[in-house]
């Protein structure tokens, strides 16, 4: 006897997100991943980047951002002190001056063929995973310049955190 399948409603994925899903909707996005045992990394490349930082800072840079309708998606890392991934579009002719700005305010910039984890990898102190839903569709890249002036705008008072 079969068992009826359980329909979800339109853009509503399934609560455990599969590496096989993952894989196959990053695919869809035209991003580059791996997956390596427990971990399914993203390949930056020509279309995207990612700029990791202290999870308080990502919070109020993806605030800015997304008040300018220029919010992007966000991968969460495990631990403490929590750590966030702002996803851009490439930092691939970035100039030596914004890497630089962004490593003084504590971000790194992930470009060039660096290996990120998306969820549902696991790493050290627990899994990976996407702040808020899902993205269902290929998510909007804000510019890597516009995730540079975010963070200098929200840490120029505050100082480096």
């Amino acid at each position: 006897m079969n068992s009826p399948e359980k329909v979800l409603p339109s853009g509503v994925l399934p609560r455990l997100d599969t590496f096989s899903a993952a894989i196959e909707r990053c695919a869809d996005w035209g991003w580059l991943v791996l997956r390596s045992e427990n971990r399914l990394l993203l390949t930056t490349d020509h279309q995207v980047s990612a700029v990791e930082m202290a999870a308080g800072t990502g919070r109020e840079v993806q605030h800015y951002l997304s008040v300018r309708m220029l919010g992007g998606p966000v991968v969460v890392l495990p631990g403490s002190p929590g750590r966030w991934l702002l996803l851009a579009e490439s930092a691939d002719e970035a100039s030596q001056v914004n890497l630089i700005r962004l490593r003084a305010r504590g971000a790194l910039t992930h470009r060039l063929g660096t290996l990120v984890p998306l969820p549902p990898s696991r790493i050290d102190g627990g899994g990976v995973r996407w702040r808020g839903e899902v993205p269902v569709g290929k998510p909007f890249l804000p510019p890597f310049s516009a995730v540079v002036a975010a963070l200098r705008a929200v840490t120029e008072t505050a100082g480096p955190r």
